[in-house]
């Protein structure tokens, strides 16, 4: 019949609403986590392959070139030893950068597991709080 409530119908308090809207907020803060992690790890692969060329520009070039290295929206011309270090320097930040991230990663996970056996505790199948990923 028309209007008619299942049984699967499940009441949700105002407590369960915030635990599932704290729930989406960390699945969202660690999907932004791994965004951030995947372009450092891709500006670390870009820095590698920058740094090999640098190398080699190093070895091959004359005495006193200078190339481009980019500081904020502009270039600086410098030494290939001095960009060299730059670009370790770099590396060396982002590699931190990604620890951090990672540990805020677990922190978040943690978190999330917590909410999930609440949640399931709770509501059963009636909820679903898996990725589709």
């Amino acid at each position: 019949m028309v209007g008619e409530v299942s049984d699967n119908d499940v009441h949700i308090s105002l407590d369960d609403q915030k635990m599932i809207n704290k729930f989406a907020r960390q699945n969202q803060k660690l999907e932004e986590i791994k965004d951030e992690l995947k372009a450092a790890s891709t500006e670390i692969d870009t820095l590698g392959d920058c740094s090999a060329d640098v190398e080699e520009l190093a070895l091959t070039a004359e005495e006193g070139v200078t190339i481009p290295y980019m500081v904020g929206e502009l270039f600086v011309m410098e030494e290939p030893d001095q960009v060299q270090t730059l670009l370790e320097e770099r590396k060396a930040n982002l590699q931190k950068n990604m620890k951090v991230l990672e540990g805020e990663a677990s922190t978040v996970r943690d978190a999330m597991a917590d909410l999930k056996t609440q949640l399931y505790a709770k509501f059963g199948e009636a909820i679903n709080l898996e990725s589709d990923q």
